[in-house]
């Protein structure tokens, strides 16, 4: 197989499937760390969310935050009352509303600075 010479490759990629979250080597798709999550059932759906240090699993009403390295499990939420249903995850690194939050921030920088420019003595 030939990859493109201008395609951007992630770090790395995480994946939930049948209770486990596994890391693949982006270029070869080989499995880096798998990690069984407690509780987690086989038949439950996950996401998963990688940011800076950890990567964070919302499975079966938990949420789950790993270490990007090697994939222990560094603490379990297991939110109480909540129930047994989907849990989705975000951060404000990775979240969509976070991403315009940031470029909205950059953009009102940006104007102070050209207004600040233009001011006069």
């Amino acid at each position: 197989m030939r990859l493109r010479v201008d395609m951007k490759m992630p770090e790395m990629i995480v994946a939930y499937v049948g209770g486990h979250v596994h890391s693949l080597d982006p270029m070869t798709g080989q499995t880096l760390w798998s990690t069984r999550l407690p509780k987690a059932y086989k038949q439950s759906i996950g996401t998963v969310v990688i940011d800076g240090d950890v990567v964070l699993a919302g499975v079966g009403g938990r949420i789950y935050c790993l270490d990007v390295i090697d994939g222990r499990i560094l603490w379990l939420n297991e939110l109480p009352g909540m129930g047994l249903g989907m849990a989705a995850v975000a951060t404000p690194e990775t979240s969509a509303n976070g991403a315009a939050q940031a470029a909205q921030q950059a953009a009102n920088a940006q104007a102070a600075a050209v207004a600040g420019a233009g001011a006069c003595c």
